[in-house]
């Protein structure tokens, strides 16, 4: 196969195409690839892995990659759950993510290959609780459970429990390191998404080397359509930005005057009739 030697093409508008929307991006500056090739030198030095300059503008920007490729994930994916995983400390020693990652490793690959499981999962720390020099692990995600047990989680006195929404709370019968509860997730999906997206962004690190955890049995990127190149202050719309109907973010890059992207989601794209 010969080797693209083309210098690649960029473009500073693009759409992502989920199952359930189509999410449009807008750069100030051109950073999409529109005609595939070789990549474009970076204008800026890229440091080796904990020797960034400014280490905590390095940190928010890993944190800011991973809660978007968490979201992605999300939105690719028609999840059933929200589940929670605790630790029982006189099973494990829930403060040693080195103790801890290598049974949740293998809980979710038995729970994969025989079960059928499929999952995007974050680890987080316990606020410090009076007593303790260090915070115990837990874990949020969602998940399609395939053949993994759930029974309805109860009472001490035996009555179901369910949460505010009135939805059923359930426990993963065989997470046996700690409490399980296991929630069906409804039409405000997206709040379940935010809502796992948001422990990447104010987790302090990688617990278990990683901001997150996702099974390989799941589709992992949208459809990204590059579009011709768009004026970023015509599409700037400051009423849809008071509204929330637009979003603004500036991105960490070593440019000028920075980078920023707005987004504003539309329907989701229709198949083309064939």
């Amino acid at each position: 196969m010969t080797e693209n030697t083309t210098p690649a093409v960029y473009t500073n508008a693009r759409i992502k195409s989920y199952p359930g929307k189509a999410v449009v991006q807008v750069a100030s500056k051109p950073i999409f690839q529109y005609i595939p090739g070789l990549s474009q030198p970076r204008g800026y030095d890229v440091s080796p892995p904990g020797m960034a300059e400014d280490p905590d503008r390095a940190k928010e920007e890993s944190q800011r990659r991973a809660a978007a490729r968490v979201r992605d994930i999300a939105l690719c994916n028609q999840f059933e759950y929200f589940f929670t995983w605790t630790l029982d400390g006189t099973l494990i020693d829930r403060y040693d993510p080195e103790t801890i990652y290598p049974k949740v490793r293998n809980f979710l690959n038995n729970a994969v290959k025989r079960k059928g499981f499929a999952y995007v999962l974050v680890p987080e720390y316990h606020t410090l609780k009076e007593g303790e020099d260090i915070r115990a692990i837990h874990m949020h995600g969602l998940c399609i459970l395939g053949e993994v047990p759930i029974t309805r989680a109860r009472s001490k006195a035996g009555r179901p429990l369910s949460d505010r929404s009135g939805r059923p709370i359930y426990n993963m019968t065989s997470w046996t390191w700690g409490y399980s509860t296991c929630v069906p997730l409804d039409q405000n999906y997206e709040r379940a998404v935010n809502y796992v997206v948001k422990y990447v962004t104010k987790t302090e690190e990688k617990i278990f080397g990683k901001w997150y955890l996702s099974s390989r049995n799941l589709v992992k990127h949208p459809e990204v359509i590059p579009l011709d190149p768009i004026r970023y202050d015509e599409f700037r719309d400051t009423e849809k930005l008071k509204t929330n109907v637009q979003y603004e973010a500036k991105i960490y890059e070593s440019f000028d005057d920075g980078l920023c992207i707005i987004t504003e989601e539309f329907p989701p794209l229709q198949p083309e009739e064939t």
